[in-house]
């Protein structure tokens, strides 16, 4: 079987633990980055490949490649290529931003944080004026490790973002790199916790996870007090990951939940797809990156059997 692995960037050692995993499975896994193709008449060409010609891919990341993303959809889509994640069938990538997710979850009923999305900065300002601190907030369009979530504890700590985010702008400049917008904040209710839960799961089905400490209080929300612990995870937990992940349509996710100390329910946080999974590997002792291949050959197997019997 040939599947193209699409992605934008390499972080860590994940293209190299998909590699190796798909030799030992007998997979032929093609690297194509973005940038690297070609739309040529009704084509989308990869080298000398057509993009039709494999059994399927597997959006490792889609980030900021709006323009070959709705390309690759349309062409998936004329030509019966199957595709993970599905969400990028519909949604596409704008439901990466945390604005959307948040609506659709809470339309579909699962638990999930009172929430406010508002654009800009002065509008951010008049919205927490109405809303009881600490209080969540975050950048719609996300930010990598936890530097896109704030805790704000008082209205004078949105001085303190707002320094931060200058701070980041100016670092932009001076590295000579795209100078960064920050518009769109997503409010959110803050839920008294002791330690959130990273839930990955494939096909909507939960391989594991484990259980980081609670947060340092600070304003940036991106480390814990402490090292995350390998858990058996509470059936509640399992249950409404695996909801999200479905009501999102995202196949290979990594979901952040919490339980509230003060009324005992699970929280959904946020749904990460194409999340990291060195950590989790390493808590759980769960091959994540052998199990994700697994789930395309078998997605992708049923799809060429479906064309081949028409």
């Amino acid at each position: 079987m040939k599947i193209a692995y699409l992605h934008r960037l390499t972080f860590d050692e994940s293209e190299k633990r998909f590699q190796d995993e798909a030799g030992v499975l007998g997979i032929e896994l093609v690297p194509v980055k973005y940038r690297k193709l070609k739309l040529v008449g009704d084509k989308i060409m990869f080298g000398e490949m057509d993009m039709k010609s494999f059994d399927g891919w597997y959006f490792r990341s889609v980030g900021s490649e709006l323009e070959w993303s709705k390309l690759l959809q349309l062409y998936a889509k004329k030509h019966n290529v199957s595709v993970v994640d599905e969400y990028l069938m519909t949604d596409g990538p704008l439901r990466r931003f945390k604005s959307v997710m948040s609506w659709q979850l809470a339309d579909a009923g699962v638990l999930y944080p009172k929430s406010a999305y508002v654009e800009s900065f002065k509008d951010l300002e008049k919205e927490l004026g109405s809303w009881e601190l600490p209080a969540i907030v975050k950048l719609s369009a996300g930010g990598r490790h936890g530097m896109g979530t704030f805790w704000v504890r008082e209205l004078a700590d949105l001085e303190k973002l707002k320094h931060v985010l200058e701070g980041r702008k100016e670092k932009a400049r001076l590295a000579n790199k795209k100078v960064p917008v920050f518009r769109g904040f997503l409010v959110q209710e803050y839920i008294k916790n002791d330690g959130d839960f990273r839930v990955m799961t494939v096909g909507y089905k939960c391989l594991g996870g484990f259980k980081r400490q609670v947060k340092e209080e600070k304003l940036i929300l991106n480390k814990s007090l402490g090292r995350s612990l390998g858990v058996d995870l509470p059936d509640d937990v399992k249950e409404t990951a695996e909801a999200a992940a479905r009501v999102l349509g995202v196949e290979v996710a990594g979901t952040d939940l919490v339980r509230s100390t003060e009324n005992g329910k699970v929280y959904i946080i946020e749904v990460n797809e194409a999340p990291q999974f060195k950590v989790f590997e390493k808590r759980t002792k769960i091959n994540a990156a052998r199990k994700i291949l697994e789930y395309c050959v078998e997605k992708f197997g049923k799809t060429q059997k479906l064309k081949k019997s028409k």
